[in-house]
């Protein structure tokens, strides 16, 4: 009995999915077991610690000034990051990440000081600096052509579903800790325990790294060849326009994202296991997204997919400021979540595909220098305007950065893609 074309169809990308997957390298699947780990933290930290910064009784400002400082420090290490990636290897930059990591966020959960907040925000933004540029590269250079982008994806995939598995701890776990010791929900005390199981991830993600395999000839010394290499990426007007991308990109992405926890807590009135929730379902949502990616890919092309879903995801950011219910800004913020975030895997992939492979670390630190040093300056940005009683300000901002990133990139690179 012949199948309707539609399922036939799927059943043949599915299979197609699974043959792909099945080709990962071990390191790369070792790669993905360390990612999973540290974005549980990730997931954990996004749900709690804005909360538990501002149950110190600090202000929007000055949480808006450390995540700031975090963010830029992301940008202004990105470039040494990776000459210590070309030094040390992948490997050991990815190990000597978590143990960084690991011990800022020891501090950031400890001290209620303002000057030790700003420095281990710094540290913290050194150490995710050093995960950020090494681990697109380790993947690109663990897998094919053929997989690759199902590799990105599957890497994008797992992070939605630890990040999932993050928010729901980070969301209900204050809750489960106020009943057993008779503390109050969202007390600094319950927040505090529920960090620590973040902490936790981040220190058992090392057992992955000690399992990888990396050969000498991947640890490449900072000699003036490697030099001239970094400097011919300045050179390169794809390069260029990539870097001017993600400024557009990092400006909107740092006005409001680290704040729609404290909207949906301080103006829509949501808990913090409401916010768990939400957060959730949006990496719910988020794993549908992030399966379609190579398939759609496959089908319209890596650029005009990337493009198209960050122009559909501005009416659902309209839709999540201006609710005054609950349930609608949700369902704008999982809808806006999922279509913004279906860009990543290419965002992450194409940016390394236009260079040569010893010049692959160097716009991979370009990019993200440009993208968190305008994050940093969006997110400060973003908390002064709420700080001040702009609620709303932020998010319009973020929409129109969006559709202009989109539309620039579109232009930029459709007919690189095509030709290629």
């Amino acid at each position: 009995m012949r199948l309707d074309p539609p399922i036939e169809s799927m059943l043949v990308a599915s299979n197609s999915y699974a043959n792909k997957v099945r080709r990962f390298s071990s390191n790369a699947r070792l790669y993905l077991a360390f990612h999973l780990l540290t974005t549980v933290n990730a997931g954990i930290y996004g749900v709690i610690f804005n909360l538990y910064i501002l149950s110190l009784g600090f202000r929007e400002d000055f949480l808006g000034l450390i995540l700031s400082i975090s963010s830029l420090s992301v940008g202004l290490f990105a470039m040494p990051s990776a000459f210590v990636c070309d030094r040390l290897g992948r490997k050991r930059t990815l190990l000597l990440s978590s143990v960084l990591l690991a011990v800022s966020l020891l501090f950031l959960y400890n001290t209620t000081s303002q000057v030790l907040l700003v420095a281990f925000s710094i540290a913290f933004g050194m150490a995710s600096s050093l995960s950020l540029i090494t681990g697109s590269i380790f993947l690109l250079e663990n897998s094919s052509a053929e997989e690759r982008m199902y590799l990105f994806s599957m890497s994008s995939l797992i992070y939605t579903i630890s990040a999932l598995s993050g928010n729901m701890i980070g969301g209900f776990l204050p809750g489960i800790l106020s009943d057993m010791f008779t503390l109050d929900a969202d007390s600094i005390v319950a927040y505090r325990i529920t960090l620590y199981v973040s902490l936790t991830a981040i220190i058992i993600s090392m057992l992955p790294l000690a399992y990888m395999r990396e050969e000498r000839r991947m640890e490449m010394a900072i000699s003036s060849g490697q030099l001239l290499a970094y400097k011919s990426v300045f050179g390169s007007k794809n390069a260029r326009r990539m870097v001017l991308f993600f400024c557009l990109f990092g400006i909107g992405w740092g006005m409001s994202l680290p704040y729609f926890n404290v909207y949906l807590d301080s103006f829509l009135g949501a808990s913090a296991s409401q916010i768990g929730m939400i957060f959730s379902a949006s990496q719910v949502f988020m794993v549908v997204g992030y399966f379609l990616v190579p398939i759609f890919a496959e089908r319209v092309g890596k650029i005009r997919l990337a493009s198209s879903v960050q122009i559909l995801s501005i009416p659902f950011l309209l839709m999540f400021t201006f609710a005054s219910n609950l349930l609608v800004a949700a369902t704008g913020f999982v809808m806006r979540y999922m279509l913004m975030n279906m860009a990543n895997p290419v965002l992450n992939s194409f940016k390394l595909e236009i260079v040569r492979p010893n010049e692959r670390s160097m716009i991979n630190s370009i990019t993200w220098m440009a993208c968190h040093t305008f994050v940093g300056v969006g997110t400060y940005a973003g908390g002064m305007m709420m700080a001040n009683g702009w609620n709303s300000m932020p998010f319009l901002v973020t929409g129109v950065f969006y559709a202009v990133s989109a539309a620039y990139y579109y232009i930029c690179f459709n007919k690189l893609e095509e030709t290629a």
